[in-house]
């Protein structure tokens, strides 16, 4: 650990924050001051000293497993100020917290910490109940985030036949929504079926169950509400479905893109292994790209 006596307060607060994402609570009491406080801010008490402040952190990390991502920090005599992201498991999800923390370092320990709370956003399993709102965030994102890749008749018909919720995923409980603060920014999913892409209206026949042994798992109908684009809600979806199709025991992932969806997925290490095209009503013809991944 720092030598925390002879450390810059930056040091201390970088140490504070290594033993957080370690989940080590003696490291963690040994940072702070035997008599430290931590308040919400402005002055809500929270914790005062060991007794109280070992037991809070012991009960976050025993619920979330969380773990704090640092975006920027300033330095200015004994305050040290974090703005940071701490990214959680939820019971049927995961979590993102937007996190101001100003520390105050006297004598080499955090002597008192007060807390920020910013936007929280929730990535949970999609509920029957959500398809409506789910159905009309889609249409707007396919319309919206299709400009300056498709036409508008392109991004229209492809709207209209062929996006939308597949309900077998949230029967599968394999499709999630993002939400921040209540609202819901974005959904996807991931699925051990067979149907590559599409709607309920866009199905028919069987969708029977994969082998993960021998058959890739499927990507399925990421789509964010226009506002939220380009803010990491498709990353966040992206990393959720993995481990879970992993836990699932499936070793790769396939997906067919529209081609607003390819900079994500390549960004995700996914890589093109086909162009192809979808023949939609009104003779027009929609570029799509089906797209690889090992796990």
């Amino acid at each position: 650990m720092t030598d925390l006596l002879h450390a810059t307060p930056a040091a201390i607060v970088q140490a504070q924050l290594d033993a957080y994402n370690a989940h080590d609570v003696p490291a963690l009491l040994a940072i702070y001051a035997d008599d430290a406080q931590q308040f919400q801010h402005p002055a809500t008490l929270l914790a005062t000293g060991g007794a109280q402040i070992g037991p809070r952190f012991t009960a976050r990390f025993a619920a979330s497993r969380p773990q704090a991502q640092l975006l920027n920090r300033i330095a200015c005599g004994k305050l040290v100020i974090d703005h940071e992201i701490v990214h959680g498991d939820t019971d049927d999800g995961v979590s993102a917290q937007e996190l101001v923390a100003t520390y105050e370092v006297e004598q080499g320990r955090i002597a008192r910490a007060w807390f920020s709370f910013g936007a929280l956003t929730r990535l949970r399993v999609a509920l029957p109940a959500d398809v409506p709102q789910m159905n009309a965030l889609i249409a707007r994102s396919g319309v919206a985030l299709s400009a300056g890749f498709y036409t508008p008749e392109q991004a229209a018909a492809v709207t209209r036949h062929v996006f939308g919720v597949d309900t077998q995923l949230v029967a599968d409980r394999t499709y999630f929504v993002i939400e921040r603060d209540g609202v819901m920014l974005a959904c996807g999913g991931w699925s051990q079926r067979a149907t590559l892409y599409g709607a309920d209206r866009a199905k028919s026949g069987p969708d029977p169950l994969l082998d993960p042994a021998s058959q890739p798992g499927r990507i399925r109908a990421f789509f964010v509400e226009p506002a939220a684009a380009r803010q990491g809600l498709g990353s966040m979806l992206m990393r959720h479905c993995e481990r879970q199709a992993l836990a699932a025991g499936f070793t790769a992932l396939e997906l067919a893109a529209t081609l607003p969806g390819v900079p994500l997925y390549l960004a995700s290490g996914f890589a093109v292994t086909e162009d192809f095209h979808l023949d939609l009503p009104d003779d027009i013809k929609l570029p799509l790209a089906r797209m690889h991944k090992r796990l």
